[in-house]
């Protein structure tokens, strides 16, 4: 956000006002009075609040469907992208949220034979195939 505030001020203001969208929204008078009531504890200048409600908002929002996406279709790549997160940071999301990211039991062969088929790599699927079971 503040690389785009340093970016923005190189700037001439027509190229500024290319690159910015006003939106306008409609407040009830109770959702009006919430946020009045929270730029006068903050001190907070009205449009700033609101464009970082509207982002943090829009980020939940990815977020939820994400997870929705997850439990439907347990393809934890399509649903990282959907809540713009690296695949890593997104499963570490639900972990935290206590959703599991394993179906059934895991081992180290059906771990390497994924991978193999994921990157095409016959040497580790060929080691997959080498590797026993803990316990078997």
């Amino acid at each position: 956000m503040r690389y785009d505030a340093l970016r923005c001020a190189t700037l001439s203001k027509a190229e500024v006002q290319r690159m910015l969208t006003t939106k306008s929204i409609r407040l009830t008078d109770e959702e009006l009075a919430d946020l009045r009531e929270y730029l006068d504890i903050s001190g907070e200048v009205e449009a700033v609040a609101l464009k970082r409600a509207a982002v943090r908002g829009i980020r939940e929002l990815r977020l939820a469907e994400a997870i929705r996406v997850y439990l439907e279709e347990r393809d934890s790549e399509h649903a990282s992208h959907i809540a713009g997160l690296p695949r890593a940071q997104f499963l570490q999301v639900l972990t935290d949220k206590g959703i599991s990211v394993l179906e059934g039991q895991s081992s180290l062969a059906s771990e390497m034979e994924g991978l193999a088929r994921r990157f095409g790599d016959r040497r580790l699927a060929q080691a997959a195939i080498e590797v026993e079971p803990v316990g078997v």
